[in-house]
């Protein structure tokens, strides 16, 4: 991942921890390039096919936009499945109810970030939402430190509808979203 999709990863995080501080819940998407823009959709979580619609939103805006990066990042619980797989996963929306002491459930913030130049990296940012209703990010509660770990997404993974939008079948950016100038994928 090159330095300014760091910057933006470190960027978005940072604002759903902040939106999560302030009682808040969204998934926030940013479209990089020409022109730039940050959306929030409150109402993300609360229903799998408003998800949906609102990347394929997002993708309608792309063939607007000059775009260098995007990303989505959203607030999930993630339930392990061991008897899947040692890696398998489920993610489910907060609202659906809290954490499940006996499922080993736990916070995250689901991300896809997809660059014109580097492709698509998928990962999850750990979190805890601590008994007293506050939050700690980071690394034993460091939180200029962001903890990411990179996942193999499933079909309804945040940003997999968006991706399946504007990308080709060889995981490029399709060629009428392509900017002037930009080299043909190999």
């Amino acid at each position: 991942m090159n330095i300014e999709s760091h910057i933006l990863l470190d960027t978005t995080i940072g604002e759903v921890q902040d939106a999560l501080r302030a009682g808040d819940q969204p998934a926030l998407a940013v479209l990089e390039g020409e022109p730039t823009r940050e959306h929030r959709f409150a109402d993300y979580l609360r229903d799998p096919a408003k998800a949906v619609r609102y990347e394929q939103q997002l993708a309608r805006e792309v063939a607007g936009t000059d775009l260098e990066r995007l990303i989505i990042a959203v607030p999930m619980i993630v339930t392990p499945l061991p008897a899947v797989g040692e890696e398998s996963m489920r993610l489910r929306s907060p609202y659906t109810g809290p954490l499940r002491d006996d499922l080993d459930e736990y916070n995250v913030i689901a991300y896809t970030i997809f660059d014109v130049e580097e492709g698509a990296s998928t990962g999850m940012a750990l979190f805890t939402r601590n008994p007293d209703g506050t939050y700690t990010f980071g690394l034993d509660g460091d939180e200029k430190f962001t903890v990411t770990v990179p996942v193999n997404p499933s079909r309804t993974f945040p940003g997999m509808a968006l991706l399946r939008e504007i990308l080709d079948e060889t995981l490029h950016l399709r060629a009428d979203l392509r900017r002037e100038g930009d080299p043909e994928p190999r």
